[in-house]
This record gives C-alpha cells, structure tokens and sequence, in this order.
C-alpha cells in the first residue's frame, strides 16, 4: 500500500516532502492542529546537522498548524534527558519527538510515556528497548556498507583503513561499524579495519586519526561516523606529510557520514572523498507530521511504501520510516535536492 505524498515548501525557504497517512481512527480527528503541543527532545544540536534540522523542524511546525514546546537540548546526558522528557510531559504536551541519547536507556522514558498516553517518534536515534509510533530514520548498517564500498573500491593496493566510531551505545554508531565491518571482511580482505572508539567527541576523533596516520605507513582510508571531525583530520593529515587531493597517487580515502555544507565544500576542494547525506530536512519534516499524526489515531504498517523512495518497516519491534539517504562525491555533490546544498540557494 502506498501513503501519499505531499510536496512542502518551508518558510525558511526549504523544500521537503512529507507523507499523509494511509489510515487513519478514532475521534483525533477533531482535535484542532493549532492546539497540538510537540514536546521536542533532542542529545543536542550544536553541530551544523543539527541546528539545520532545528530550522526544518520549525518550518514543519509551521506548515501542519502545531506548536513545538522546545527543542531542549540535553547535551548528551541520558538521564537529563529522562528528567526533561517528563518535565515536557508534565507540561502537558500531546505527543514528543525525542532523539535519544542512548538506544537502551531511553526505555524507562518511553515507558513512562505509555502511560501516560503520550505518543512518541523517535527521529535519527532509534531505541532498542521500549514502544514508539514511529521512527525516523535511514539505514544506518547501509551507511556503513556504503562507506565500505566507497573506500574499498578507490583505495589503492593492500592496507590498512582506520574507522573512527560513533558512540556504540547509538544504534547508529552500532550499525554503521556492523555495516562496515561486515562489507570489508566480505568483499576487501586486502584491507585491514582498524577500529577507534570515540563516543562521537570530536577531540578525540582527530586525536585517533592522528595516530593512525603515525602507526600505519600503508594507511589507504578513514571511515569518520559523523562529520564534525573532518576539518581536523584534513589538518592532521597535512601536518604529518600524507595529504594529498582527491585522485592523487598515494591519497587516503576520506569518508564522513552526515552531508553538511561543509562536507560538500571540502568534496569540491578534491580534500574529501565523500560522504552520506543524512536528510536533516526530511528528519525534521517527517518527525514533525508524523507526531501530528499520532495524535489523530493514523495506523501504519510494515511494507507500506512512500512516494520519497522510502518503505515503513519493522525495527526491533517497532515502526520506521526508512528514509534513504544517497552518497554524496564530486559526481553529484551540486545536486540542488541535497539538504546540505540549501544554504546556497
């Protein structure tokens, strides 16, 4: 069954797509958009996804008629994040959008939730315990295969590849070291992965690139989980003597996950081979209508298909629009649809 699709564009000047429902009961229907709450809960947004995904959310907000109560930030912190949750419930929000801080911790929270009613789409981060309406989120063991099969066809000769890793408590991070892992081991046994953990910190990111640049003479790529890193790993590289342009004999394959302005930019420059573009637009559009819809009684299922390329699927239990996210290279990196080139219009 196909939900519909209609095309929006946001306030701010940025185009989107949101579904419709397919099915909708109850009597939720006779509640008035305009008195729809959002309580928007997210691990933080001071990276440039995130405060980008903040004005998309806003936009959204606007264009369905709801008032976000928030966002509020809980700079990683789980339990704060837990605390604030039902604080905006107490306040008397009618559904939340939460990005959680942890995959698993988030359970106690969501629990409390159900009971009291309060429906739940969990956006970018899905949780491995616990029931939500909907997640929003893309493929992240595709993210790292996608990564895997960038680097292990460009890189040149036998090797070793550094993957410095998200925060492995994420489901995301999980999944994009899986997929990688899994790619590499099956198809690249030339090319040896060297796992650095890095609980999504920047700092130490670069400071892992740093040594593996040191420690391995035959280092053919750099898989990075998020993009915050890259500037410093692009330092680090022409610090110690081993940069060179995308295409160049002796390059280290750069592969960042995210699709930021500034990740398109250093792709032009030939200094970063590619990346995933996380739609930071489709995130916060699909998270926003999808919260209004659960506040009208709309069912989903698994196996239905959306006109954006996507498919509503089952994840550990629980419903996600599986949004797809495309690889981003000098071959498409202009592309006008990419989320991270609507600064420039």
């Amino acid at each position: 069954m196909k939900i519909r699709v209609l095309r929006w564009v946001a306030v701010v000047g940025l185009t989107g797509v949101l579904a419709t429902a397919a099915v909708a009961a109850g009597n939720g229907h006779e509640q008035r958009a305009a008195g729809i709450k959002v309580g928007v809960s997210l691990a933080g947004y001071s990276t440039d996804f995130w405060s980008s995904y903040v004005s998309f959310e806003k936009a959204a907000a606007t264009k369905y008629g709801v008032s976000l109560v928030g966002p509020i930030s809980s700079n990683g912190d789980a339990g704060k994040q837990a605390t604030q949750i039902r604080t905006l419930i107490d306040e008397g929000v009618n559904a939340l959008i939460i990005n959680p801080v942890d995959s698993a911790a988030i359970a106690p929270t969501l629990s409390y939730a159900a009971s009291k009613h309060i429906p739940v789409v969990s956006v970018d981060v899905a949780p491995t315990k616990g029931s939500v309406y909907m997640i929003v989120r893309a493929d992240n063991i595709l993210y790292g295969q996608s990564a895997c099969k960038y680097i292990g066809s460009h890189a040149n000769g036998a090797g070793h590849v550094a993957m410095l890793e998200g925060d492995l408590a994420s489901i995301n991070g999980l999944d994009r070291k899986n997929g990688f892992l899994t790619c590499m081991k099956a198809n690249y046994p030339n090319l040896k992965v060297v796992e650095y953990a890095t609980k999504w910190d920047t700092p130490t990111a670069v400071n892992d690139a740093k040594t593996a640049l040191s420690t391995y003479s035959d280092l053919k790529g750099i898989y990075v989980h998020w993009s915050g890193p890259v500037p410093g790993i692009i330092a680090a590289e022409k610090a110690a003597g081993k940069f060179t342009k995308v295409g160049s004999p002796n390059h280290i394959v750069l592969f960042s996950d995210d699709g930021t302005p500034q990740e398109h930019g250093w792709i032009r420059a030939g200094e970063e081979d590619g990346t995933i573009s996380q739609p930071a637009n489709l995130y916060a559009g699909f998270a926003v209508y999808y919260a209004k819809q659960a506040t009208t009684g709309a069912k989903y299922h698994a196996g239905m298909k959306t006109d954006h390329g996507s498919k509503i699927v089952n994840l550990l239990g629980n419903l996600e629009d599986a949004i797809v996210a495309p690889v981003v290279s000098k071959s498409n990196v202009n592309d006008p649809a990419l989320w991270g080139n609507y600064k420039q219009k």
